[in-house]
């Protein structure tokens, strides 16, 4: 066998295996709203904050405050962490930016839960885009200038099959734009970038019941946010 039949074979056992891996994004939202289930994808022995929990039987349930609405903040795209080996997730209380961070691992085509622990709003990996969610949450001046006017609104048709299809669109005016908000006293804000991760686009993914339900896309242009696009999930 040649090389470069050798190196061909390597790229599509490589991506085979991320085809079958599971999303990140559905296993992490799936732990919190499946709770039966959620002992299941442990790693014993797990850790929380230096407390050990050694066997499936001693598990104690970890809840979000509001599991029928999942908000979710990532990088690139949803599913860009499938592929690394490890995901950090931070869960903070809206702007806080203290919380817990949850650190997961692909154990096969899975993902397990391996241990969580408490952190200062110091540690956390995305503090410039997250001051910037604040105060377009709170500032109707401010959101309507950082936003990218005429902003397209797409729906996108989910088939059983999980594949996205685009339906329609409609674009947004200033005169009519209805502000929105992220960040509420019963908000927690699930971030799944990574410490280091410095690319230039943000997206804020909304599940509803379990269901992707809206995305909200950002790009920084020379150091400031704007929001340039929606996304609205049917089935």
């Amino acid at each position: 066998m040649t090389l470069r039949a050798v190196t061909l074979l390597i790229i599509s056992l490589l991506t085979l295996e991320n085809c079958l891996a599971e999303q990140f994004s559905k296993f992490f939202v799936d732990f919190f709203v499946d709770t039966k289930t959620q002992a299941d994808k442990v790693a014993y022995p797990y850790f929380y904050n230096g407390d050990r929990t050694l066997v499936k039987s001693g598990w104690q349930t970890l809840n979000l405050k509001n599991k029928s609405r999942i908000v979710i903040v990532c990088a690139d795209s949803l599913e860009s962490v499938t592929k690394e080996d490890a995901v950090d997730v931070a869960i903070t209380n809206g702007a806080n930016l203290s919380g817990v961070k949850h650190h997961f691992s692909k154990q096969g085509q899975t993902w397990k839960l391996n241990n969580s622990r408490g952190i200062p709003s110091t540690e956390y990996a995305d503090k410039g885009f997250m001051t910037f969610i604040e105060r377009f949450s709170t500032d109707v001046d401010f959101q309507k200038k950082n936003i990218i006017f005429p902003l397209p609104e797409k729906t996108v048709q989910i088939s059983a099959d999980r594949k996205e299809t685009q339906s329609g669109s409609k674009l947004h005016m200033p005169r009519t734009w209805a502000p929105v908000g992220f960040i509420g006293q019963t908000t927690q804000i699930c971030s799944f970038v990574q410490t280091g991760e410095d690319a230039n686009n943000r997206r804020i993914v909304i599940f509803e019941n379990g269901e992707k339900s809206l995305s909200y896309n950002f790009i920084s242009i020379r150091g400031n946010w704007f929001l340039i696009e929606i996304e609205r999930y049917a089935r």
